[in-house]
């Protein structure tokens, strides 16, 4: 009797969230104040996501197309992680402003420095944009019937941010010393290691073809205009909206904390953002991940939104009440529920619904729902709400919007249940049905 045993092919899929999550946390989390400290405004940072994220609005569908039509996904998930390494590259040769006070947004657009450096991150973020449709889309392949598995997979991701982010923090804190401004460089430098040892993993990965199925039109048609469908990707849409607000704003309002109220703080607070993120991933994300298929199959995919909207309410009230950045770290946790667990029933209950050889496609439509419209509308109104209220009023505005999703999002999933046929079938695996059989299970059952 085997008591352990390792699946080589999952093992390398781990490696692969691993050091590719490791890789980019160091940069993504940061650019906000990396950005703040270049002397752009909240507006401009909120204009450069936004862009950023528009260009996924295009990107990732297209992408998922291709690599459906083609099979293609270890080279575009290859050419992804390259076209990083080059970025981040260039992001580590790219000189700082000369301005240390905060730039008057008009002059920016005539700057060249800033027009290299905006394009450099719209690139940056289309190209993990990609990197995150083909993984996912490869993921599922190497889990075939189970994929209720995909949460063990995707919490290694959460454990290489986790781990990047609080080393590459106290880093450049610890590089930074004794200078006024902090200096970037070691964590740049984590990334470009990260991404190396990724590129390497994603080169041993033994990507399963499935025969060349045709996409039956009429399964397609089904998909779309079943109303159950379009209520997912508008909750999906907001998902990304108020995550935009983690993303990309929670350490522009950490240093307001320190700036604030406790200017001791100032010297290590890039540790605390670090060690946030750990928080976030060890304490929220990776049980949450490692539960997610059972906590799913108990409550149903819409139930989990439901909590996860209630779960952003509490998270921004917390935020607009905190006066030390310190006691931002507990309230971290939380992204168990309003990330690894949300983002684990959007990806399960895509697969789910997805017809043959439109997986890709439909993991690129949902991604692009997320990161290509919800992400700019977020970062849009998280700019204008910072630099129109500042950032610990905006989160209670937040906060209030967040709990009138929740109670929304609870009355129209039960007006869509009513309307639902009673009938309970079973959910069958997302690779082995026939769509037609697949798509009734998952449209008949009344939780989705």
């Amino acid at each position: 009797m085997h008591f352990f045993q390792i699946n080589e092919k999952l093992l390398i899929m781990k490696m692969h969230y691993f050091f590719g999550l490791a890789a980019t946390a160091p940069i993504i989390p940061f650019l906000s104040t990396i950005s703040k400290q270049r002397g752009y405004s909240p507006l401009i940072v909120g204009l450069i996501f936004t862009v950023s994220s528009l260009v996924s609005l295009v990107m990732r569908p297209l992408v998922g197309f291709i690599t459906d039509k083609y099979k293609c996904y270890k080279l575009a998930l290859m050419a992804s992680i390259l076209t990083n390494f080059a970025i981040v590259c260039a992001l580590l040769q790219m000189p700082d402003s000369a301005v240390r006070d905060e730039i008057n947004d008009a002059y920016l657009f005539r700057s060249p420095l800033f027009l290299m450096y905006f394009v450099m991150i719209v690139l940056f973020f289309t190209s993990v944009g990609v990197k995150t449709v083909t993984e996912d889309t490869i993921c599922m392949n190497l889990l075939g019937k189970d994929t209720h598995k995909y949460g063990k997979q995707r919490v290694w991701g959460a454990i290489g941010w986790g781990t990047s982010s609080i080393v590459s923090g106290a880093c450049v804190d610890w590089y930074s010393k004794g200078q006024e401004q902090k200096n970037y460089l070691p964590g740049y430098l984590i990334s470009l290691l990260c991404y190396i040892i990724d590129l390497y993993a994603v080169s041993k990965i033994k990507v399963v073809q499935k025969n060349n199925d045709k996409i039956i039109a009429s399964n397609v048609k089904k998909l779309f205009t079943s109303f159950k469908v379009p209520i997912f990707l508008l909750w999906i849409v907001v998902f990304g909206v108020f995550n935009s607000f983690i993303w990309y704003f929670t350490f522009w309002y950490m240093e307001d904390l320190s700036n604030i109220y406790h200017p001791e703080t100032k010297p290590w607070i890039k540790t605390i953002q670090g060690f946030s993120l750990t928080v976030q991933c060890f304490g929220g994300e990776i049980p949450f991940f490692y539960l997610s298929g059972l906590i799913i199959k108990r409550v149903g995919h819409m139930n989990v939104f439901s909590l996860m909207f209630f779960t952003f309410a509490v998270r921004f009230f917390l935020y607009s009440i905190i006066k030390n950045p310190i006691w931002v770290l507990p309230v971290e946790s939380c992204n168990g529920i309003t990330f690894a667990l949300a983002y684990s029933a959007a990806i399960s209950y895509t697969c789910l619904l997805s017809p043959v050889g439109f997986e890709g496609t439909l993991q690129g439509i949902v991604g692009t729902s997320i990161n290509g419209i919800g992400s700019p509308i977020g970062s849009f109104v998280g700019g204008y709400l910072f630099n129109r209220f500042g950032s610990i009023f905006s989160y209670k505005i937040l906060s209030g919007v967040a709990l009138t999703t929740c109670v929304s999002q609870i009355v129209i999933n039960q007006l869509t249940n009513r309307l639902s046929k009673p009938k309970r079938v079973e959910e069958s695996p997302c690779t082995t049905p026939k769509i037609d059989e697949r798509f009734n299970n998952i449209t008949q059952k009344n939780d989705i």
